[in-house]
């Protein structure tokens, strides 16, 4: 397949045991990161060409909000609503046969898994609470390393 590469998915640089950067790209890890929120961009509607009922369209309106589908390009929103009738197949009809039709027509370029992601080197940005720590009632906060080496010091 075009545009994947083969073998593992990549670790993400936090990860790794060596910190060496992205030989393709100099100065960088490589990876794009995307938001955590829900894609709020604008979405393509479902041509008339492609017969979906309403459960198809809760699918889409599903897939499209995923972080991942701000990054999606044309070819990618076609794949997709070519997959919507195979989804409804496979919904009112389950089975192996159908089940291997939607996930090799949905493949990686929806990016839906995490080792998709981690292949197309997408992470999604993790999301930090800024909030300050409130201090405890002792009002001070004692390192681990201090409190080691006065018990290593005491022979405990």
């Amino acid at each position: 397949m075009a545009g994947r590469r083969s073998g593992p998915p990549p670790k993400n640089p936090k990860d790794r045991a060596r910190r060496n950067g992205d030989p393709l790209l100099a100065g960088a890890d490589g990876w794009t990161e995307i938001p955590s929120t829900p894609n709020d961009g604008e979405v393509p509607e479902i041509p008339e060409w492609v017969t979906v009922g309403p459960v198809g369209r809760a699918i889409y309106t599903e897939l499209a909000s995923l972080p991942q589908a701000r990054l999606y390009g044309q070819g990618t929103w076609i794949q997709l609503w070519l997959t919507l009738p195979l989804i409804e197949r496979y919904l009112t009809r389950p089975g192996s046969e159908n089940y291997k039709a939607v996930t090799g027509t949905m493949g990686a370029a929806l990016r839906l898994t995490e080792d998709d992601l981690q292949r197309a080197r997408i992470r999604i940005k993790d999301e930090i609470d800024e909030e300050p720590v409130a201090p405890t009632e002792g009002g001070t906060v004692a390192s681990f390393a201090e409190e080691r080496k006065a018990r290593l010091l005491r022979g405990a």
